[in-house]
């Protein structure tokens, strides 16, 4: 062979082993692919209307979250889906409804679905419909509607498929025999630890029954009281004046859910006035109040709207109004 034909080979070897290094340092990372997202997006007109299912690949122990957006221009009314406890071959755990958000002259509504598997498989969950009104100038208040794609969800287990069999087992193992002194500081160990833990046990029930004497039952007004006198405290409208707002009235909100039973945490201004106006909640002056409160904070939260000291300090003075009004029919309830 001559020198020629030996470098050749020589080369040939080295490429062959470089390429083959190269797909083990590839395979060796075990790093597991990111789930997928399930999602569709569709458009007509002003309205921009999308869904996602995270994770798409879900094992049967998990929650996916389901997240419904509409995004629709001003002159847009938009009757928003209502779900049932289940969502095809998935229940319906929880249906939450955060605040919508203003951005460039647009409003964006969510509804945050929990689901749980019921089963593994691939699943399909069908269109979801969407109806809505232009009200605007060009839309010359005509109703239309628009629904989503189907999504692809897959759930899979955790368990491994080999099942177990009996003729695996062993039998069963002799005992062991222990010697004299060992069997003895055995049985001394564990008298000990059996007496300490009855030593420790005792301390922890009675620490905890006057722990749970000692603890005071709050109102729901005093609750909320405590809430609004840390906010003050905390002096967030200086460092935040949007995120103060979204505060102040979720310590109002809350409030008058636990007095009312109203959920007014989950429902949009417009909604809650409604609901208050027409369960005769507060007297009419009250109802004309919280319709002010509400919709100067909302043009703070969602209108980048620059509220002057002055306005601050009554919105906290309204808000404390509300915690005081009809405060002898406010039920006693525990804080856990």
């Amino acid at each position: 062979m001559t020198r020629q034909s030996n470098h050749l080979l020589a080369a040939m070897l080295a490429v062959t082993l470089l390429a083959a290094g190269c797909g083990r340092f590839s395979a060796g990372t075990d790093q597991p692919p990111p789930p997928r997202q399930a999602r569709s997006e569709v458009q007509r007109g002003p309205v921009t209307l999308s869904v996602e299912v995270e994770p798409a690949d879900a094992a049967l122990s998990q929650r996916p979250k389901l997240t419904l957006a509409i995004d629709y221009a001003e002159g847009v009314s938009v009757k928003m889906p209502v779900f049932g406890e289940k969502l095809g071959d998935f229940r319906v755990l929880d249906v939450r409804r955060p605040l919508p958000q203003l951005k460039d002259g647009r409003k964006i509504e969510r509804q945050i679905l929990t689901l749980e598997p019921t089963r593994t498989g691939q699943f399909e969950i069908f269109p979801i419909p969407v109806t809505f009104t232009d009200t605007s100038q060009q839309g010359h208040g005509k109703k239309h509607s628009l629904q989503t794609e189907p999504l692809v969800v897959k759930v899979t287990t955790v368990v491994a498929s080999k099942q177990p069999s009996l003729d695996e087992l062993r039998g069963q193992t002799p005992p062991i025999g222990l010697p004299a002194h060992r069997l003895f500081l055995l049985l001394a160990i564990g008298s000990a630890l059996f007496l300490a833990g009855g030593g420790i046990l005792a301390w922890w029930l009675l620490w905890g029954r006057q722990k749970a004497v000692a603890k005071k039952i709050l109102t729901a007004r005093e609750i909320a009281s405590l809430e609004l006198d840390r906010l003050l405290e905390d002096k967030l409208a200086q460092r935040d004046v949007k995120l103060f707002y979204v505060e102040l009235t979720g310590i109002v909100r809350r409030y008058i859910e636990k007095t009312k039973g109203i959920r007014a945490p989950e429902q949009t201004t417009e909604e809650f006035l409604h609901e208050i106006a027409r369960r005769k909640t507060f007297s009419t002056e009250e109802n004309r109040r919280m319709k002010y409160f509400l919709e100067a904070a909302d043009l703070v939260k969602f209108a980048a709207h620059r509220p002057e000291d002055e306005d601050v300090e009554a919105s906290c003075h309204r808000a404390k109004e509300f915690i005081d009004y009809e405060q002898e029919e406010e039920e006693e309830e525990v804080v856990a």
